[in-house]
């Protein structure tokens, strides 16, 4: 008889990624409800929903008024189609190899494909004779971003190859502002311009274009006249505006993980890799199972705290010492009701409600955005790095 080794299964793992679609359909709903009518919605799916579960975030969103999808790989997109979401998808990303076996299937699902390129328009118009189908095309502009696209000055030819081509059809054209999460930098207006004038060229040579989008969630929020005719939101889904913003999210993503261990240590004892924390009182340390593996960002170490929930309630603990690659320690104080096997909320939302700690101090929930600004960098990567060790649980 075969005995299953317990970390096979994510019961006996004590780190969970708590997913709550109800957070993606309301935020959808948030930013649907500052759009035009006649402003449609993709949700952007692509890193497996940011990492909150692909299929989940897609029929979350959809249930919220997106009627697009997008997600950077091919066969991401096919794998949403051939989950039965009948709504136009759009993927962007792709090279010869993948683009020579997964394009024929994707063209054949009705999915729509991002050239930026006369190389790219090739594969796509190689695949659609291979499928023997049609395929829709958004032709990327590069305006500034100088990742994919094509330069204004070759939107002509690139448009004149498309329409020369019985197996293509121009859908859309778009392009990626580099700079929209900064309101006051002019490169959003200059990419804008530049974007203008090289969707107007492109029509003077192909006639009319169905679709121009231009916006992502950072300019959804602040810059209602470039909605155009499609938005594509990423971050915002995921409770995180990238920009101030009066509308208000709810984070879709909760990590938790279970405490450990507690013991108590004198004042002077040094904690973690290179003892870069000193205790300067008695106190009681937890230790948690959880760390750099996991997703926790190293550059964090001991800037940022956490919620446990005691017998008496939620408190706040700082993480101190490095955060090494499977546990981290916590200053629960000397006073901590804590105990092994309490849950632990590393960042997200509590919906259960907080007291105020024994002191009086209100107590807030950690976020992503606040391991982001402790490690130096964004919530999409913090939300993307929740690595894949981690249980997924959604809720009902």
């Amino acid at each position: 008889m075969t005995v299953p080794i317990p970390a096979e299964d994510p019961r006996h793992v004590p780190n969970r990624a708590v997913i709550d679609p109800s957070a993606i359909t309301y935020n959808t709903r948030q930013i649907t409800g500052v759009l035009e009518e006649q402003t449609a919605l993709m949700a952007i799916v692509k890193a497996d929903g940011y990492g909150h579960g692909m299929l989940t975030a897609a029929r979350a969103a959809l249930e919220g008024g997106a009627t697009w999808l997008g997600a950077a790989h091919p066969a991401s997109a096919l794998a949403l189609s051939r989950a039965g979401l009948d709504v136009p998808i759009l993927t962007w990303l792709f090279e010869p190899s993948t683009a020579q076996v997964v394009l024929p299937e994707v063209i054949k699902a009705g999915v729509d494909v991002s050239v930026g390129s006369e190389l790219m328009l090739r594969m796509v118009a190689d695949a659609a004779r291979a499928a023997d189908r049609r395929a829709r095309v958004h032709i990327k502009i590069d305006t500034g971003m100088g990742r994919g696209g094509v330069v204004p000055s070759r939107v002509r030819e690139l448009g004149h190859a498309a329409t020369s081509d019985d197996y293509l059809s121009i859908a859309a054209a778009w392009t990626h502002l580099s700079a929209a999460d900064d309101p006051s930098d002019p490169m959003t207006d200059q990419q804008v311009e530049t974007f203008d004038a090289a969707f107007a060229q492109l029509c003077e040579e192909v006639g009319p274009v169905p679709l121009q989008h231009i916006s992502a969630t950072a300019a959804t929020l602040t810059r209602p006249e470039l909605h155009r005719d499609l938005v594509r939101i990423g971050i915002g889904l995921y409770g995180y505006p990238p920009v101030p913003s009066p509308v208000r999210l709810r984070p879709a993503l909760t990590l938790t993980t279970r405490v450990a261990m507690v013991k108590e240590v004198p004042a002077g004892s040094t904690v973690g890799y290179g003892h870069i924390h000193t205790t300067d009182q008695p106190t009681r340390l937890g230790l948690l199972p959880i760390g750099y593996a996991d997703g926790l960002h190293r550059a964090s170490s001991g800037k940022v705290e956490v919620l446990v929930r005691t017998r008496s309630g939620y408190q706040a603990a700082r993480q101190v010492g490095r955060i090494s690659m499977d546990q981290i320690v916590v200053d629960l104080g000397p006073e901590s009701r804590a105990q092994a096997g309490d849950e632990v909320v590393l960042f997200g939302e509590v919906l259960d409600g907080l007291l105020p700690d024994e002191e009086g101090r209100a107590l807030t929930v950690p976020t992503a955005a606040d391991w982001a600004e402790a490690g130096g960098t964004i919530p999409y990567e913090v939300l993307t790095s929740v690595s894949a060790s981690v249980p997924r649980q959604v809720k009902g």
